[in-house]
């Protein structure tokens, strides 16, 4: 009896590892600490998956292999960056996944998001997903980082960290020559109060507060306020290289 308690009590540390996990991971609210929980009970679950298959010689090597596979693909080398048309492409479908998706302040998430956290998440995802298509994990650091390293619309209008890059000032979105801006190009309020993101074809994505949900809003918008409002033009670093 006294052999078997220390691995009921591992198995029972691990299952609440993995609840934790899943609690975390389904809070839509993005931040450090989220992060580095989400981060640390991962290891946790699958380091302690390892250590409870131990004695099954198999499973322990695949996963140890697997393990080993993923480390060693995240330190390689990247390639060059793809076409930035390409990148373009992924990043709109990757915004368009949330449209609909509730407005939840600090969400970066399928279960609720705000504006910076939508213009994050797209990014995040377009990158993240081709770089595992292409096996090209320079990509999938990428998206990683830009996940690590949060960023509000204030930050991003401000060329945070030097993730974007700034194009010019407009009075407002309703007065903008679209022909000056490409899909994935951002306005950010000079207040730093909120951040969309342009689809091309006179049409932009936002996570509206007003209205509480990701839309599509086409140009011009008259009765949307953000429209109407002076804005900062700014574009994804990764799409000027």
């Amino acid at each position: 009896m006294n052999r078997t308690n220390p691995r009921r009590l591992l198995r029972l540390l691990w299952v609440a590892a993995l609840v934790l996990f899943v609690a975390v991971w389904l809070f839509p609210v993005s931040n450090d600490m989220t992060r580095a929980a989400d981060l640390a009970l991962l290891l946790v679950v699958w380091f302690g998956l390892i250590g409870l298959c131990w004695r099954q010689h198999a499973l322990r090597f695949s996963l140890c292999g697997v393990t080993l596979l993923a480390g060693g693909f995240l330190v390689f080398p990247g390639r060059s960056l793809p076409a930035a048309d390409a990148l373009r492409t992924d990043y709109v479908a990757g915004l368009r996944r949330y449209e609909g998706v509730n407005y939840y302040w600090g969400g970066e998430s399928p279960k609720g998001i705000d504006c910076s956290g939508l213009v994050r998440r797209g990014l995040i995802d377009s990158l993240f997903f081709r770089g595992l298509r292409t096996l090209d994990p320079g990509l999938v650091r990428r998206a990683l980082l830009l996940w690590e390293d949060d960023a509000t619309a204030s930050a991003l209008g401000q060329q945070y960290d030097g993730l974007t890059v700034h194009l010019f000032e407009t009075p407002g979105i309703n007065q903008l020559d679209h022909t000056k801006i490409l899909p994935g190009d951002l306005a950010v309020t000079r207040d730093g109060a909120h951040i969309m993101a342009y689809l091309g074809e006179n049409r932009w994505i936002e996570a509206d507060p007003t209205v509480g949900r990701v839309i599509t809003v086409s140009v011009p918008a008259n009765d949307n306020d953000w429209f109407c409002r002076p804005m900062n033009l700014v574009r994804w670093n990764v799409f000027s290289q």
